[in-house]
């Protein structure tokens, strides 16, 4: 999950920031309207119970959303994510250079505007 002290830059895409498990759900679910833990399970090939923890914690953690659907007498869960990968990304980011700020303050400011300038 998108802890500060767990950012590890070194890691390739997505798991910089999630695990490797959770960013393979993640990515499922942005793209995919609504998928059940057995099609993510399909799509990823991570165990099932794996799957259902994995999206426990998503979406206590905001990241994902789950909803009921009842078809008779089944009833089974269907996940989304909760934001766009876009609006994800910006609050990661957000979340980032807030801590940045907040540890480095105007150096951190300058960095910011000198990267900013370089695009």
């Amino acid at each position: 999950m998108v802890k500060l002290d767990r950012i590890n830059l070194s890691n390739e895409g997505l798991t910089k920031f999630f695990s490797p498990i959770e960013a393979q759900i993640m990515e499922v679910l942005w793209t995919n309207e609504e998928s059940a833990t057995p099609e993510i399970t399909a799509k990823t090939g991570i165990p099932l119970s794996s799957v259902a923890g994995t999206l426990d914690r998503l979406v206590k953690a905001g990241f994902a959303t789950r909803k009921v659907d009842k078809k008779g007498q089944r009833v089974r869960y269907l996940y989304s994510a909760a934001e766009s990968m876009d609006n994800t990304a910006n609050t990661i980011t957000k979340k980032v250079m807030d801590s940045l700020v907040d540890t480095f303050g105007k150096v951190a400011i300058e960095n910011f505007h000198t990267y900013q300038n370089k695009k």
